[in-house]
């Protein structure tokens, strides 16, 4: 699995490449902590390359919308492929989570939000 991130008005965009599975989870479970250290709390996670993923992803995606969620922060989904959106329907995750076709769709659906200073 491969992750790259942007900052996008504020947001931060976190691509995922690859399957997501107790093999891996551990390694964006990372990054995602990474990233709340920093203080980052509104998240676009960018599923369009995710062909697989078992419930040790779903677990780490419903763990980041908790925390980010007491912060006051949110989590987005986009480009869930039909596989992947299909386990998110069958678990309800899909009345969790706010899910959009694109990145750039996510991005707009939060409320415009200022840069932090340096």
């Amino acid at each position: 699995m491969d992750l790259s991130t942007a900052r996008v008005r504020g947001i931060v965009v976190l691509a995922v490449v690859g399957e997501i599975d107790a093999a891996n989870v551990a390694h964006l479970r990372s990054c995602l902590d990474d990233l709340l250290v920093k203080g980052e709390h509104n998240f676009v996670i960018d599923l369009t390359d995710v062909s697989f993923m078992d419930s040790s992803g779903l677990a780490t995606l419903v763990q980041l919308f908790k925390r980010v969620r007491i912060g006051q922060g949110d989590v987005r989904l986009c480009g869930m492929q039909p596989k992947v959106k299909r386990v998110f329907e069958l678990i309800r995750l899909d009345r969790v989570f706010d899910t959009f076709a694109g990145q750039g769709e996510a991005v707009a659906s939060f409320p415009l939000l200022s840069e932090p200073q340096p």
